[in-house]
């Protein structure tokens, strides 16, 4: 069975690499960069973009796919997994010959790889002076919403210095940029009334779908708690057990559900995470996520709460702890305090003892206690959603275009703004009612009020992006991603756009950009992805700016499959609205060897030099 990492980890499935073409040497170009087929009388452009986590990870397991390579202590003292000067150059002699002609970066402060790159110099800097040797442009590519938080989060007894993690009642978020460490309350703000809740807890309602009847019973159910969300202790309180059939929302329609109650509870003070252990029955016992369970108070109140997302083991979160590219490049694990917590196993296993994660799931996905053996919840929600900035707030603003500035003076070409992130809620549309929000609502929280004010202000972001850029004589490109205009077409997954904003893109064409990228082939079903293509190049080119589409690379490897990056460039080729394709990213086809030569899939190559 495979089991996918993306931007929060890597696929594991087994592909290994052979076979390729080495790029050694910092001379000039082996081949001269040639013009694009003329398609219409127009020439198309061939972009390639990087993020480089993504190619120390891939150089550090030995490829995307399969079992991570053994590596020698030597390979992580030399730091080998990270470019230096010559493969950089070589990195970007690759790209000239396949006729490349702008280089794309991922900026993520996220990590410290600006600030204390390994080998000692200014990646970025040193990026952009190797891709002006090759005759290519360097534009920053710059996620204002990626702010860090997703990817593994940690018993909340772990360490926590102020400023330094993100930590809500879910644990704690060690990746995570800096400003949004230290401003929590700058970040989207959930609507009031929906996170907070007036305890004690006096009952549990277990929610099945239908009424249908059930083996599950009082017998079959335990009840544990625990302030920390570990080191769970059983319930031996009083607990009264009924069952009725009662009306519930299912979407799409009210029904009548068979209820499981607990009640009459008297849960130890301060014990908000609770675990009902569910031995097996007949299975089944089934509701979508968001609707199996039900916290209430000696009022009747219902009480917020988050689901978990299953017990974590120590084991499951070991490679996090012990990757050597993680602890080089995440500053929460560069702290003295972690490092003496992570080396005293006896403490480490006290943490992860009845340790329940509240990751990423989706509210409309099913599951059955009965099966599963369980159901754990948190009273509340976060009141913040980590990593998304609120552009309402001018010093968020500010904080972005320190970003722009920092990229530009290290001597772009260009910025690349990209609108989503990898922070994933399964309630995004509770967030984003800042207080500078509702203040100029006038108290208002419906969508059509909130979304206009959160909107305005990054559109207003976006326009001030534009005029610094300018100032410095560079270009802005515009991320026009296929979930401004429809959801993701793929069963279960999340959107990752803050949901209470109105996105301005034909204002963002008309106005304020100067190129656009389209991304998001890989979240749609053909005929919507032709659609969202349609609607954004004809906007483009009715202002007469280029718009070029960008590549998907899921399921990508060195040695392929290539099939995605045929169709893609063949679907650029003949669309006259479209002005070039994006190769995305450097990673799938270029690696580093074991002489630590720079090395390129031979197939990639040879696609993109058809182009």
């Amino acid at each position: 069975m495979n089991s996918k990492l993306n931007r929060r980890g890597f696929l594991t499935t087994a592909l290994t690499g052979i076979g390729a073409a080495a790029f050694s040497g910092t001379g000039g170009l082996i081949q001269e960069i040639s013009e694009r087929k003329p398609i219409g009388g127009k020439s198309k452009r061939l972009y390639a973009t990087t993020d480089v986590l993504d190619n120390i990870l891939i150089n550090y397991r030995g490829s995307r796919y399969g079992d991570p390579v053994a590596r020698p202590a030597e390979y992580d003292e030399n730091f080998r997994s990270f470019m230096d000067r010559g493969q950089l150059d070589e990195l970007h002699r690759f790209l000239a010959s396949v006729g490349v002609t702008r280089h794309q970066w991922i900026v993520d402060t996220i990590w410290n790889l600006e600030e204390d790159y390994p080998h000692g110099f200014d990646l970025m800097n040193e990026a952009a002076k190797s891709a002006h040797q090759y005759g290519i442009e360097f534009y920053a590519e710059i996620k204002p919403f990626e702010g860090g938080g997703f990817g593994n989060i940690l018993p909340s007894t772990m360490p926590a210095p102020d400023g330094l993690v993100w930590k809500d009642l879910r644990g704690i978020s060690p990746s995570i940029r800096p400003f949004v460490a230290v401003h929590p309350h700058l970040n989207l703000k959930r609507k009031a009334g929906t996170y907070m809740y007036a305890g004690p807890v006096t009952a549990f309602r277990l929610v099945k779908s239908d009424d249908r009847p059930t083996l599950l019973k009082a017998e079959h159910l335990s009840i544990f708690t625990s302030s920390t969300n570990n080191r769970f202790i059983p319930y031996t309180g009083p607990v009264t057990f009924r069952e009725t059939i009662e009306k519930r929302y299912r979407f799409p329609y009210w029904r009548q559900c068979r209820i499981l109650h607990l009640e009459n509870l008297d849960l130890p003070a301060g014990h908000s995470y609770i675990l009902i252990k569910c031995k097996p029955a007949d299975g089944s016992f089934s509701n979508e996520k968001g609707n199996i369970l039900e916290l209430v108070n000696r009022q009747g109140q219902m009480i917020p709460h988050t689901l978990s997302t299953g017990p974590v083991s120590l084991e499951a979160h070991d490679d996090f702890y012990r990757s050597k590219v993680y602890q080089r490049i995440v500053r929460y694990f560069q702290l003295p305090e972690v490092q003496a917590e992570l080396n005293d196993p006896q403490r480490m296993k006290e943490h992860y003892r009845d340790y329940y994660a509240f990751g990423e799931y989706n509210p409309a996905d099913w599951t059955t206690p009965d099966k599963e053996g369980y159901v754990a919840a948190v009273c509340g929600k976060p009141e913040y959603l980590q990593g998304q900035l609120n552009p309402v707030y001018p010093e968020v603003r500010e904080h972005w275009l320190d970003m722009i500035r920092f990229c530009l003076d290290r001597g772009v070409d260009g910025v690349n703004i990209r609108h989503s992130s990898h922070v994933l809620s399964p309630e995004r549309w509770e967030y984003g009612f800042n207080e500078p929000v509702l203040k100029a609502s006038g108290g208002k929280t419906d969508f059509v009020s909130v979304s206009r004010i959160n909107g305005d202000a990054y559109t207003l972001f976006l326009k001030e992006a534009s005029k610094l850029i300018k100032s410095r004589k560079k270009a802005l490109t515009i991320h026009l991603e296929t979930e401004l205009l429809m959801p993701d077409d793929r069963p279960g997954k999340l959107n990752s756009y803050p949901f209470n904003f109105d996105w301005q893109w034909e204002k963002w064409v008309k106005e304020i950009g100067d190129e656009f990228e389209i991304r998001g082939i890989y979240q749609l079903r053909p005929w919507h992805m032709e659609k969202a293509i349609d609607v954004f190049s004809t906007a483009a080119r009715a202002v007469r700016k280029p718009v070029c589409l960008q590549g998907d690379f899921h399921g990508m490897a060195f040695d392929g499959p290539f099939a995605s990056i045929e169709a893609e460039m063949d679907l650029v080729k003949h669309h006259e609205n479209l002005d070039g394709y994006i190769f995305y990213e450097t990673a799938n086809i270029t690696r580093l060897n074991d002489e630590g030569k720079l090395e390129a899939s031979p197939e990639a190559a040879e696609l993109l030099k058809s182009f």
